[in-house]
């Protein structure tokens, strides 16, 4: 999870928030409702600070139940107002990305503002929405798991031809610093991906164009995408721990 809730101006909640009001008129509303809730961060409950054991998001976040029918869920909230209960101590409230939230709930039901007159229930179908939305992004729609543990490690040789057409599309374009290339292997998923990591802000344009490279120079595009590392916890952690080291550093100007 993320950091504890703080003031956010007014003009940042607006097109969410007017957005969540519209999204149960109409499938138009509801579509685009959740298309921009993809992409943003919302706010939820954990009932300790964050940390390790109990304290994982996954096993952290407060559940309440629904009056009408007993049903359990995670209360989440399209801003700290919707909120308008405080989180007694320990508890506290925090604001995180729709994506790593969905990867901390593991399939449990979500609602939407739930305090509000217009409760809006995160559906299987809503959900795999939203992760088609945050997949199309070149974003992870998943983490790691004591189940379903992710195995970084370096690529076989076949892929050198790759990255070798990709240094030479980052000098010819002068947009990369620094990027890695490594396998991937996702708990018992029967094939591993291979990831180009971008020490760069999230850009899905970007992305685009470096697959198309990578597709030409041969690469298997059912197993291969980007991720923009400032945005991964998962995959910085997991280049730290295999000892991956970059295949491009962007060569130093020197000054004279």
């Amino acid at each position: 999870m993320e950091d504890k809730e703080r003031a956010e101006p007014q003009a940042s909640l607006e097109p969410l928030e007017a957005l969540w009001l519209d999204a149960g008129r109409d499938p138009q509303g509801e579509a685009a409702f959740l298309r921009e809730l993809s992409r943003q961060r919302v706010v939820t409950i954990l009932r300790q600070p964050p940390g390790v054991g109990p304290a994982e998001p996954g096993r952290n976040l407060v559940q309440w139940q629904r009056s009408t029918d007993g049903m359990t869920f995670v209360p989440i909230f399209t801003s700290v107002q919707q909120l308008s209960i405080p989180p007694s101590p320990p508890a506290q409230a925090v604001r995180v990305s729709m994506r790593l939230l969905l990867a901390a709930v593991d399939g449990q039901c979500c609602i939407v503002n739930p305090l509000s007159d217009a409760p809006f229930e995160l559906k299987e179908a809503h959900v795999a929405l939203l992760l088609g939305h945050i997949a199309n992004a070149h974003q992870e729609t998943g983490s790691p798991s004591r189940t379903a543990p992710w195995a970084f490690q370096l690529p076989d040789e076949a892929v050198y031809s790759v990255a070798v057409r990709l240094a030479e599309w980052f000098n010819r374009h002068g947009r990369i610093d620094r990027a890695f290339l490594y396998e991937l292997l996702r708990g018992d998923e029967p094939q591993a991906d291979i990831v180009l990591g971008l020490d760069e802000p999230a850009d899905t344009a970007l992305a685009d164009s470096l697959i198309a490279v990578a597709i030409q120079a041969g690469v298997d595009p059912a197993h291969f995408i980007v991720r923009f590392l400032p945005d991964e916890p998962s995959h910085r952690e997991g280049i730290l721990r295999g000892g991956i080291t970059p295949f491009y550093q962007r060569p130093r100007t020197s000054l004279h």
